[in-house]
């Protein structure tokens, strides 16, 4: 296959693996195949990098399709997908600043930083045995997002995507923590399924 047609062929790889996911086994049982759909888009993802040679980026993806698969499973095997998604995100942040130019704090960083303590203390008293893990997701995601609106004007879609991991991780913790009404539950987990492959999606294009 040449150059000119892996893009779109991984594309809709990803779009039409996503969608599978998100229609036939996104609130369905703990499964095999469960498990295979929601690990697939970004695996997708992660070998469509790695031809372009941007290993980093490949890595990330990776780790990050290594947290799909254990979140997908039983609740016990939580913290190691929570874990591989720390990692991505600790890669993310070294990607970020290989870019950075000049290191300039401004809004961004600052509204990332006062929703990160407040979303945190809100959070706080509602996530039980995992108050440790999810506060230090919470200190690095803001951190990736605030890194990657120190990056120059042409990474528009690196800030973007980076908003949307915040969004998908924001109402993830919602839906697992605090919502106990199961379709609202059904709706939040939709939202952190689109706007979770839409955060990848625009990192990739942002980056490669």
């Amino acid at each position: 296959m040449t150059d000119s047609l892996f893009l779109p062929a991984a594309a809709m790889g990803v779009f039409t693996s996503a969608a599978i996911y998100g229609y036939g086994f996104l609130n369905g049982e703990i499964s095999p195949w469960r498990s295979f759909w929601k690990t697939l888009p970004v695996a997708i993802m992660a070998v469509f990098v790695i031809t372009t040679g941007a290993w980093l980026l490949a890595l990330a993806l990776a780790l990050s399709a290594i947290g799909d698969y254990f979140l997908s499973r039983e609740e016990e095997k939580f913290t190691i997908g929570l874990v591989s998604f720390l990692t991505a995100h600790l890669l993310y942040i070294w990607l970020f600043w290989q870019m950075v130019l000049a290191v300039n704090f401004g809004w961004g960083q600052g509204a990332m930083l006062a929703y990160a303590l407040i979303y945190g203390a809100f959070l706080w008293p509602r996530v039980g045995a995992y108050r440790l893990p999810v506060l230090a997701y919470i200190f690095v995601i803001t951190i990736m997002v605030s890194t990657a609106f120190l990056l120059p004007a042409g990474y528009t879609l690196v800030r973007f995507g980076s908003l949307s991991f915040a969004l998908s991780d924001s109402v993830l913790a919602l839906e697992m923590f605090v919502i106990t009404n199961p379709k609202t539950k059904i709706a939040l987990s939709k939202l952190v399924w689109v706007s979770y492959i839409a955060a990848q999606g625009l990192l990739v294009l942002g980056l490669v």
